[in-house]
Parts: structure tokens; C-alpha cells; sequence
């Protein structure tokens, strides 16, 4: 996959490159730092994702995407913007960018907008499309402002497929040692799951040994 930053602050454009490298998740890295620069590259190069400002020197971003979509090209697009005036938000979601993030954002925020677009991929390479994965595209992008710092969309989903394949109450190692992460991280994703009513806790008694802590997906 490709990757295509759109920005013309030199200095912004080298955080988004070294971001992204830093992913390894694209195989070219391409950069524009005009409206005519990125329409021409766009012309000539397979671009997957484009990384887009709103501001630049020759123009709108907002222009570029709405060319894109009356274009019907298949282009994903986030916008990355110091821009949080709420026309420009409102009119960026109304033409599909998978994210919008307002400068400055942290690493973790920006690969949760790159996360997105990785999942959304995964996704929609079936041949047919059921009700679960719309319902997880369109719910996905939502989430991924709302999990706090050190969450990620991605292992959220992993680790929620595998309690659903968990029939009885399970412990947090016991989920730890099935998805193969650590005990901490995996009761941090626990915690939030509990917080938003998607999982129950029960305390287990046996005959033997202290009663512990349990989990069942609801």
C-alpha cells in the first residue's frame, strides 16, 4: 500500500513521514506540498491513503477531497489539520475522510486514524459485505475517540473476538495467555470493556483456595 501526505509545512510533513515509518505498514511515501503537486502525483501514482491538510499555499484540501469524490475515486482520506473551525469539520465527515485530527496530536492518536484505515481495508476485501462489518465500520471510527491514551482500535477488536470464543467466565490471564499479550495491557482493555457494560464481572468460589475474579461477555 501507498501513502500520500499532503502538507506544506516541511516540518509537519517530517513528523507524518517518520510516524508512518515508524508503522511500516506502507511500502511508498509520497509528498506534495501544493494542490497542483499532489493533483498531478495523484494522476500518475497509486495512492491507498492520502494525509490531508486543509491550508495550504495554493489552495483548499477541502477542494482536493471534494474533486476526489465527484471523481469516484477510491482514495481513503484523513484529514490532518490545524483547522477545528466546525464547518470544516462538519464538511470533511460529510465526505467520508475515515478521521479528522487537529494539530498537535500525539503517536498513539495518529495510529489510531492510520488503525482505521488499516481495519476498514481488512474489511471490505470480502467479495460480500455483511451486517457486522458495517455496523463495525461505522461504529469503529467513533471508538477510536473514545478509547483513552494507549488503547488501540485494532487489539480492542482482536481481544473482543477472542473473549467471544470464550464460553465460560474466563480470567484476565486466562485471555492474556489466548491472545498472546501481556496481563497488563490485556486488563486495561478488560477494564474499559467493564466500564462500558460489554462485559460482567462475577466472583468465583471454590472449595478450595481464596474466591477470585471473573469475566462474561454480555
Amino acid at each position: 500500500m501507498n501513502v500520500l501526505i499532503i502538507e506544506d509545512d516541511p516540518m509537519v510533513e517530517f513528523i507524518h513521514r517518520s510516524y508512518l515509518e515508524k508503522m511500516a505498514l506502507f511500502q511508498i511515501i509520497y509528498s506534495a506540498a501544493t494542490v497542483q503537486d499532489a493533483t498531478a502525483l495523484l494522476s500518475t501514482k497509486a495512492v491507498d491513503l492520502i494525509l490531508l491538510d486543509i491550508h495550504l499555499k495554493d489552495g483548499n484540501g477541502l477542494e482536493i477531497l471534494t474533486k476526489l469524490r465527484m471523481d469516484k475515486t477510491a482514495h481513503e482520506v484523513i484529514l490532518i489539520t490545524a483547522a477545528n473551525e466546525a464547518q470544516s469539520v462538519k464538511e470533511g465527515l460529510h465526505l467520508g475522510v475515515i478521521d479528522y485530527l487537529i494539530k498537535p496530536f500525539t503517536f498513539e492518536r495518529f495510529k489510531q486514524s492510520i488503525e482505521l484505515f488499516k481495519a476498514k481495508q481488512q474489511r471490505l476485501e470480502s467479495a460480500k459485505i455483511n451486517q457486522e462489518t458495517i455496523d463495525f465500520l461505522i461504529k469503529k471510527a467513533a471508538l477510536s475517540e473514545e478509547l483513552e491514551k494507549g488503547l488501540s482500535v485494532d487489539t480492542l477488536d482482536y481481544i473482543i473476538k477472542e473473549i467471544q470464543k470464550i464460553k465460560l467466565p474466563f480470567t484476565i490471564q486466562e485471555l492474556a495467555d489466548q491472545c498472546g499479550l501481556s496481563h497488563v495491557s490485556v486488563r486495561k482493555y478488560i477494564n474499559y470493556l467493564e466500564q462500558t457494560n460489554q462485559l460482567k464481572a462475577e466472583t468465583i468460589y471454590t472449595k478450595i483456595g481464596r474466591p477470585y475474579k471473573a469475566f462474561r461477555w454480555l
